[in-house]
């Protein structure tokens, strides 16, 4: 079929869409299924929308085929007939609307309890006595067999037995005591408490986070009670409550470290309750704490943060969606090195190059073994690598100008670092996405680096007063600075 543009219409990219984005971040299991979702009368009646997937498959699963605008897209789909672009806009919104149901749709069918819940309502409200049995022990053998246990368990167990409350008619049948004992009102009400004091304490704590880092304060209702409530030894049981309650603690006495500990025996003991997800966040509220703790120069805590990374890795809860984001990648290798875990670090790359997102996998991976190589003091394997490199993200950028420069001046190859250094400080001058916070301690260590320099034949009374005069700058890389001054020195 040859295709037509109409020279009247605009012509926009389809992979610049929504729903083309959609597309591509589905797994090939997903593909799968949609597609037969899609290919299902009970939830598409529309032909085209099932020929427009297929075209997006071919665009999506093959590099290598040319894009299709959305006048090519309407002449594959309705042939010859005139274009129409509110029609086409609105087969491509009829398609994200079934892309957004089944979404929903899948999270529903990972989701029991759930169903269960949902089965006993249609029940009661059909009034199919025949099936209230049935549907009874259904929710009861689902919630016998749920494997995770977060707080929204027990506000689905509260929910049964709501619902075995309708099923069992007891506002019609209010004389009948046999029906009334079949029901079990304090573990409803207790489970309903469980939830609402776990996801209180969940809530505040994230609060008390986002306090910490950009200094919002809202207060929560009835937390003080909540707490509490939560101390006491019937609730204080549940871990999805103790969890919580010992994490509260970090933050309210961060400076006693015994409430941290206490809180990561919890989660050695019982983080598996918990949904992946869950899982990830509560381990970085304790990776966190480590974080503030060692960059207040209590350095033990690096071991801390690299035996939680190890956990997190051997439990998977590191990664999202099977992958590594290049942010943790970055993070646990920075935390390896420190520690010297130079094995650990290259096993850890190479075991995990490929859980990173394929559309940056050679920089991040080309990224973080520079950084191995830097701390094994192999510079010119450093320059090799970081040659290669090319960042939209400016944290990476800025941090691989740092492994180049320090390495050229490593490897003595001053007049080549003089050059760099410029021209580093015109991409910070120029480059109008760092802001001045970020860009004055990297300006500030292009400065030392060329006193580091012009210091190589002084005396010692002029790099004695540059060393003081470093020590109480905010400069990027000072321990790296200093070491090179001390050197100067010795």
């Amino acid at each position: 079929m040859q295709i037509s543009t109409p020279t009247t219409v605009k012509q926009q990219d389809i992979r610049d869409s929504k729903l083309f984005y959609f597309l591509d971040n589905l797994s090939a299991r997903e593909w799968s299924r949609f597609r037969k979702f899609i290919e299902s009368p009970y939830f598409n009646v529309n032909p085209q929308i099932i020929k427009l997937m297929d075209y997006l498959e071919l665009l999506i699963k093959d590099p290598k085929h040319k894009s299709l605008s959305k006048e090519q897209i309407w002449d594959l789909i309705y042939n010859s007939a005139p274009y129409e672009d509110a029609r086409l806009r609105k087969l491509f919104t009829d398609f994200l609307d079934l892309g957004e149901h089944f979404l929903a749709q899948e999270v529903f069918e990972e989701n029991p309890l759930h169903q269960a819940n949902y089965l006993m309502q249609a029940v009661h409200n059909r009034q199919l006595e025949k099936m209230y049995n049935s549907a009874a022990s259904k929710a009861r053998n689902m919630s016998a067999k749920q494997f995770f246990k977060p707080a929204s368990f027990y506000y689905y167990q509260y929910e049964i037995e709501k619902n075995l409350y309708k099923l069992q008619n007891i506002e019609v049948n209010r004389g009948k005591k046999d029906n009334i004992n079949k029901l079990d009102f304090q573990n409803a009400i207790q489970s309903l408490d469980v939830f609402y004091i776990s996801e209180k304490l969940k809530n505040y704590c994230s609060l008390l986070t986002w306090t910490t880092i950009v200094g919002i304060k809202q207060e929560i209702l009835f937390i003080d009670q909540i707490i509490k409530i939560a101390e006491d030894s019937y609730y204080s049981k549940f871990p999805q409550i103790s969890i919580y309650l010992n994490l509260y603690y970090t933050f309210k006495n961060e400076n006693d470290e015994q409430y941290y500990f206490n809180f990561k025996e919890l989660i050695f003991k019982f983080i598996d309750i918990f949904p992946n997800e869950e899982a990830k966040e509560i381990l970085d509220a304790a990776l966190n704490y480590t974080v503030r703790k060692s960059n207040k120069g209590n350095l033990s805590f690096l071991k801390e943060m690299y035996n939680l990374y190890i956990f997190s890795i051997n439990k998977e809860f590191i990664y999202i969606n099977g992958e590594l984001t290049p942010w943790s990648m970055k993070n646990i290798v920075t935390v390896a090195l420190r520690l010297n875990e130079f094995e650990w670090t290259e096993n850890f790359i190479k075991e995990n190059s490929d859980r990173v997102n394929i559309k940056f996998r050679k920089n991040i991976i080309n990224y973080n073994l520079a950084n191995l190589y830097w701390h094994k003091k192999d510079f010119g394997k450093v320059l090799e690598l970081v040659q290669e490199l090319e960042f939209d993200e400016i944290s990476y950028s800025l941090g691989a100008k740092l492994f180049v420069s320090s390495s050229y001046y490593e490897l003595k190859e001053l007049d080549v670092l003089s050059s760099f250094l410029e021209s580093f400080r015109s991409f910070l001058q120029r480059n109008k996405n760092i802001s001045g916070i970020k860009r004055d301690p990297y300006l500030e260590y292009i400065r030392c680096t060329k006193k580091l320099i012009d210091l190589q034949n002084a005396d010692d009374s002029k790099i004695l007063k540059f060393k003081e005069t470093l020590s109480q700058s905010e400069v990027t890389a000072k321990k790296w600075l200093m070491d090179k001054v001390q050197q100067l020195l010795d």
